[in-house]
């Protein structure tokens, strides 16, 4: 009822007291029974009375007057706007004056925690090393020289393609690009092997369904078990999508991708492999928040590639690396990571099925033979399995985070003594 607009409340959540949250579901939901989705790190309640006055307009302005429950908030005015952030360049963390310490578990060592971005890859890593007093935020690949160890990120990094644009909705066309690139290559353009796993199918390792679905070794698709390209491999695929010369001839397809390094690299690399089965890509480069938020994840701008994606699960369970990117009613005008467009009827109702079922080793089958699907559907095209490579200045104690592997957690780190 409250979503075709006949209720003002969601009847199923309930708040019968000031610490109790209730869900009541009209079937079962794994990830709710479980848990799974509901110990999330950046889970936030949101006070109504307060945010309601945000969320009139068609786009909520909620995030530029939040409220925090935790150690650190959003640097703001004190009359409530967000004044510490600058999309891509600065994020500034302060003391949240309404936390108590005696009720969290969680030191926060920290008085303010500065984030900056807009750094060649390179020059942020020499930079942590040097110090003082830093540590690596969320960028690639720091330089050959002080990668050591890597922790798995239990994230994928793929190339997307458009099922809506030819011939891309070819299936076989699909499998003939996923055989012709060359993923240790692609790897390179990031760092090479400490940075990751050349992937074999779509689910990362970490994630339930991971092994079941093949581990390392993947489902043995031919077209996706090759670490190097195999183009005879590729050609025979493109015969088989009707194209008798084993190449296409088509008009350039449509490609966005980030300007800057190193993932404009990846991209480039990626133009150059495809390009030995006859595809010419009108390659575009843009900043990586105009390339999702103008293109990608716009399906009105018909871009039929884009190679420069990367998912992660944003709680412990494969639905939510399955869920989000392909099922058809997760299409959307705008902010859309069905970037597929894939609106399988027969997908859509495996999906559905799999989040009902709630004994933990089924579940498991059920998303893995989930994974094989998109992967011999070649929907995308995966490459490599993230690592997430943490450098620290020396007068600091990082923590790594149990949320994402190999990444801080600044409220456990600390500087050194």
């Amino acid at each position: 009822a409250f979503t075709k607009g006949k209720a003002k409340q969601i009847s199923g959540i309930q708040v019968p007291d000031a610490t109790t949250l209730v869900i009541k579901t009209t079937k079962p939901i794994f990830v709710l029974t479980s848990g799974r989705a509901l110990g999330m790190p950046c889970t936030v309640p949101i006070p109504k009375d307060y945010a309601q006055k945000y969320d009139k307009g068609k786009t909520s302005t909620y995030g530029e007057h939040a409220v925090f429950t935790g150690p650190y908030m959003v640097q703001n005015d004190g009359k409530g706007n967000i004044t510490g952030y600058e999309a891509g360049k600065t994020l500034t963390l302060v003391r949240n004056p309404n936390w108590d310490k005696s009720t969290d578990f969680r030191p926060a060592y920290f008085d303010r925690i500065e984030f900056k971005g807009g750094f060649d890859a390179t020059v942020a890593a020499r930079k942590t090393l040097t110090g003082p007093r830093m540590l690596s935020g969320d960028y690639a690949a720091p330089p050959v020289a002080v990668l050591k160890s890597g922790l798995s990120s239990r994230k994928s990094q793929y190339i997307g393609l458009n099922t809506r644009i030819k011939p891309l909705d070819n299936v076989n066309v699909r499998r003939a690009l996923s055989a012709a690139i060359d993923r240790t290559s692609l790897r390179q353009t990031r760092g090479g092997p400490t940075i990751g796993t050349i992937a074999t199918h779509f689910f990362p390792p970490g994630i339930g369904g991971f092994e079941e679905g093949g581990g390392v070794q993947g489902p043995g698709f031919d077209f996706a078990s090759s670490p190097t390209a195999n183009v005879p491999l590729a050609q025979q695929y493109m015969r088989k999508a009707g194209f008798a010369s084993g190449k296409y001839a088509g008009p350039a397809l449509l490609t966005f991708a980030d300007d800057a390094p190193p993932a404009k690299e990846t991209a480039e690399a990626f133009q150059s492999q495809v390009g030995k089965l006859g595809f010419k890509l009108k390659l575009r480069e843009v900043p990586h928040a105009t390339m999702l938020s103008k293109y990608c994840e716009v399906p009105k701008a018909a871009v039929a590639i884009c190679p420069n994606f990367g998912w992660g699960a944003d709680f412990f369970s494969p639905q939510s690396m399955i869920d989000p990117l392909f099922n058809g009613k997760n299409i959307v005008p705008t902010g859309n990571v069905n970037t597929a467009q894939v609106n399988d009827p027969k997908l859509n109702a495996q999906i559905e099925k799999a989040k009902t079922i709630t004994d933990p080793a089924a579940s498991a089958k059920a998303w893995a033979a989930l994974d094989k699907v998109v992967t011999n559907q070649s929907y995308f095209l995966t490459w490599i399995w993230d690592n997430n490579v943490g450098l620290e200045s020396k007068d600091m104690n990082g923590v790594p985070s149990k949320f994402n592997s190999g990444e801080w957690d600044l409220t456990f780190s600390s500087f050194k003594k």
